[in-house]
């Protein structure tokens, strides 16, 4: 199959997003409305979303509960089976396929392609190519345009950024009003190297215009 586009869901959960989560990104709160726009629009539209989550245990080596260095480890956060790793209310779909971070056999991936809804992958790390799983379905479901949105921009939204830039396949498109990061300098000096990347940076109302079929 070959997809015009695809929209790519950044680990847009309760712990990231909320102002009381574990792991709360400062700001995020305020794309909440941006975020259900552009989910709406994509259910409206017939356009897949994929995305992530994080989906930690305890003992996931990214958790430390006494000294976390904000860098490499963080407090516990999006554990399993709690309602911190849940996606928020404006993002959640009833009919979203979860990955998990081991490798599916060929049958069990078309399996979930062909149930049509939302494709998420859990990962235990931020990076979300982590998961074994994301070349295989990017592979059969063939988009040739992202638009991708979420948090944190400068964390786990930069590892799934530039993960797909290498792939070199992809046309990216980035909903800067959608996204948010734990650092304003580092997630606009992160913005401007995307750009000179070439990938294009656009309004949620430039979506809902369809700018990024242009």
């Amino acid at each position: 199959m070959s997809t015009e586009v695809i929209f790519w869901d950044n680990d847009t959960q309760k712990d990231l997003i909320n102002p009381d989560g574990k792991l709360y990104v400062q700001d995020a709160e305020n794309i909440k409305d941006n975020l259900s726009t552009l989910t709406q629009y994509a259910h409206l539209n017939g356009i897949r979303i994929l995305g992530s989550i994080i989906y930690h245990s305890i003992t996931d080596p990214e958790i430390d509960e006494e000294n976390p260095d904000y860098k490499e480890t963080f407090p516990p956060h999006c554990l399993m089976n709690e309602p911190g790793s849940e996606r928020i209310m404006e993002t959640r779909s009833e009919i979203s396929q979860f990955v998990d971070p081991i490798s599916y056999p060929e049958d069990k991936v078309i399996e979930v392609v062909e149930t049509k809804g939302p494709i998420i992958f859990r990962k235990t790390k931020f990076d979300v190519f982590s998961n074994p799983n994301i070349d295989v379905f990017l592979d059969i479901i063939k988009p040739k345009k992202i638009v991708i949105y979420g948090v944190a921009a400068d964390l786990s939204l930069k590892h799934s950024i530039e993960g797909l830039l290498k792939k070199k396949k992809y046309e990216l498109f980035l909903v800067i009003d959608a996204i948010e990061g734990n650092d304003e300098n580092s997630t606009r000096e992160l913005i401007e190297k995307w750009a000179s990347q070439k990938v294009t940076t656009l309004t949620t109302e430039a979506i809902l215009q369809g700018a990024y079929s242009e």
